[in-house]
């Protein structure tokens, strides 16, 4: 078995990447494997984080097989975390396939590449969200085995001006950061095919830098799909994938005491090309949103996975760090702030 995904670096974002509505919008497969999702994040000012999703996956043209929802987390400066959470039948949904246009409920996500509106609202508590960005964005896929099974990463919003509010039965949380949007679909059974991921937005005052490390299954030879993606305070300006040119390095692991994953308190980014190379110290701060991803499983179908193949985690972290970037003989200081996920199968 192969990944195919093409080994490249630009500095312009290449004609096959450049990001169109259709893209953000639902992309409706009628395969048991399918899941699709739309996610957000915002680093706000005080340091609170707000991180989401919202969510589709199963078979759709057999509606009792498919699940949808909506997911959200605020951490507050001190790491306490309110998450508000729902699983609707298939028959909430509602989406077009022309642009992001999402109503799953009575919560939605809609916008057009440079803005977007977002709701959120589950028994007493709620989130609103304006999203802006001016950043161009981008598409990204890689197909396992052949070109039938594939893994889609869309980036409308690399960075942005994100604004609203958090409310709870007795408490209302202004938000007004940094925000983030992606959007992912894939059409294979994950535990077949990546053993983990670690995946990172970096915020410096002028940069964004985002990158991703997918680590395959021995079925496909452990091969690695590993982006990254810089742009300055205005534009896109690099990004390859070979993953000779960049390295993601992890030190002083500890084992987390709720999901027992292993979590690096340290990430070191590193990157060399013919006039550019980055150096990148992350520091982790906190760890939150852990996520079961066999939480909607039969029972007895979880127990028989966890027993004997894996117990599949996802868990997200706040680090801050500092670095260097050289570009094209012109160096500039990094002080980042960044938010990651790690997705372990195996």
């Amino acid at each position: 078995m192969s990944v195919i995904y093409p080994a490249q670096t630009h500095r312009e974002i290449p004609e096959s990447m450049i990001i169109h509505q259709a893209d953000d919008a639902w992309h409706p497969l009628k395969d048991r494997n399918y899941i699709e999702w739309w996610y957000f994040d915002v680093m706000n000012g005080d340091g609170s984080i707000v991180r989401g999703q919202f969510y589709i996956s199963g078979d759709i043209s057999h509606p009792t097989r498919a699940l949808t929802g909506v997911r959200a987390t605020y951490v507050e400066s001190d790491g306490k975390e309110t998450t508000i959470e729902e699983k609707f039948h298939y028959s909430s949904f509602k989406s077009s396939t022309e642009s992001c246009d999402v109503e799953i409920g009575k919560n939605f996500l809609k916008g057009d590449l440079s803005h977007y509106t977002l709701h959120i609202d589950v028994k007493e508590t709620s989130l609103d969200l304006e999203l802006d960005s001016r950043m161009a964005g981008f598409t990204s896929h890689a197909c396992f085995g052949d070109e039938t099974k594939c893994m889609y990463w869309v980036v409308p919003q690399p960075r942005g001006h994100a604004r609203g509010k958090f409310q709870t039965r007795g408490k209302t949380f202004t938000i007004d950061g940094l925000g983030y949007r992606d959007h992912n679909w894939l059409n294979f059974y994950p535990l077949n095919v990546i053993r983990y991921w670690d995946w990172g937005r970096v915020y410096d005052k002028e940069f964004t830098i985002i990158f991703a490390d997918i680590v395959t299954t021995k079925k496909f030879k452990n091969d690695r799909v590993k982006p990254l993606i810089i742009y300055d305070s205005s534009k896109f300006i690099y990004l390859t994938t070979e993953s000779g040119k960049w390295g993601l390095d992890k030190a002083d692991i500890k084992r987390d005491p709720i999901t027992k994953l292993a979590i690096p308190e340290r990430h070191m980014v590193n990157a060399r090309d013919q006039d550019l190379s980055l150096e990148l110290n992350l520091h982790l701060q906190k760890v939150f949103q852990r996520v079961d991803l066999l939480a909607d499983y039969n029972p007895i179908v979880r127990w028989l996975i966890r027993t004997f193949i894996a117990k599949p985690t996802a868990v997200s972290y706040y680090s801050t760090g500092s670095g260097k970037l050289n570009l094209g003989g012109q160096q500039s200081a990094l002080t980042c702030t960044v938010v990651h996920e790690l997705v372990r199968n195996r």
